[in-house]
Formats: C-alpha cells, sequence, structure tokens
C-alpha cells in the first residue's frame, strides 16, 4: 500500500470535501518547489498546482533545489527522487542539515514511480515527511497539502 492512500484516508476524516480543500488552499498563497528533471512531469506538476491557485518554483536537480532553498522560504517541497546531479535522498539530508541551523521544518514529500513499502521506509529514513507515487493525480496532491498545510484550528 503506498502512502496515497494512507493520505487520504486521513484526509476524509476531517470531514473537508475536496472542493473545500481547493479553496482553503488556493487563499493561502502557498510556495511551493517542486524538484523534478523530468519536463513532462514537471509540467503536469505545473497545471495542477496552477489549477489549484498555488505559486510554485520548479529546479531541475538537487543541487538547483538546493540553491533555491538557500535564497526563498517554501512552504512544502516536492522531491523526486530519481535525478541527476543530487538524488532526492541527498537533496532531502542537506535540506535537513540546513533545517537545523534556522530550526525550521519545511515539509518534504517524495514524488517517485517507485511504489513499494521498502521506497517509502527509505523515503522517511532519509528525511521527507510522506511519499506520492506517480503519476500523482490533482487530488493525491490536494490531500497532501492539506496534510502539511491545513492545521487542526480550522486555518492553513
Amino acid at each position: 500500500m503506498s502512502i496515497n492512500r494512507d493520505v487520504n484516508d486521513e484526509f476524509h476524516s476531517d470531514g473537508i470535501s475536496i472542493e473545500e480543500m481547493k479553496m482553503l488552499i488556493a487563499q493561502e498563497n502557498l510556495l511551493v518547489l517542486v524538484v523534478e528533471d523530468d519536463p513532462t512531469s514537471r509540467t503536469f506538476m505545473e497545471k495542477i498546482l496552477c489549477r489549484l491557485g498555488v505559486d510554485a518554483e520548479f529546479a531541475k536537480d538537487g543541487l538547483e533545489a538546493l540553491r533555491m532553498y538557500m535564497k526563498n522560504e517554501y512552504d512544502l517541497v516536492f522531491l523526486d527522487i530519481q535525478m541527476p546531479v543530487m538524488n532526492g535522498y541527498e537533496t532531502a539530508e542537506l535540506i535537513r542539515q540546513q533545517e537545523k541551523m534556522t530550526s525550521i521544518h519545511i515539509p518534504i514529500v517524495a514524488v517517485t514511480a517507485y511504489a513499494l513499502e521498502e521506497d517509502l521506509e527509505k523515503c522517511m529514513k532519509n528525511g521527507m515527511d510522506a511519499y506520492l507515487s506517480k503519476p500523482v493525480s490533482m487530488e493525491d496532491l490536494l490531500r497532501v497539502m492539506a496534510k502539511f498545510c491545513y492545521d487542526e484550528t480550522g486555518g492553513m
């Protein structure tokens, strides 16, 4: 079972519909970093995030992502695992090292074609907060964003 199902179950237990969550997320002016080397996947993520009203910046590899992370404050990072230059595991580890100096935790969501339980465990061991398997749907993306950007008091 992939983490997508776990995130979906948790989301539905909150009693908030998909349409309501779309509206809430669109109002929050979120800034996310998408780290993806595949142009098709990058375009797909861009379209979904745009439809959700989320501002997104894109990096093609882990090294570029680290440079961007050092310059900007992101609400969430979507991180591909298999990339040239620096893979997702290395990138997550370096982001977590930087966080120790700032005491600011940025949720990192692994986005990968690998959907085995061992892959999930490896992502969690390497500092990621959640895991989405490709292809990512708008609904799954929305659910994981809600998990990290929506608090129990009814606000983002």
